[in-house]
């Protein structure tokens, strides 16, 4: 199982920025869109383009695997 770590950059984000981030910041300076956000931070089969990966990876100045976390899942 893909688990994003939207919520945990998003707080670490606002706090050394100290600003509020919500997905309305995000979408306005990546042009990811909020619903997009909601979705990828709830829905574990959500399939995220990759081009909306890089765009994040880039607002949060993050590599991939701090934005995902693979979880193998037992049989």
């Amino acid at each position: 199982m893909l688990i994003v770590n939207l919520k945990a950059l998003i707080e670490r984000k606002s706090a050394v920025e100290r600003r509020k981030i919500t997905y309305k910041v995000i979408e306005q300076e990546t042009g990811v869109k909020a619903l997009t956000l909601s979705r990828m931070a709830t829905n574990h089969n959500y399939n995220v383009s990759r081009k909306d990966l890089e765009k994040l990876l880039l607002f949060f100045k993050c590599q991939p695997n701090d934005l995902l976390t693979l979880i193998e899942e037992k049989e």
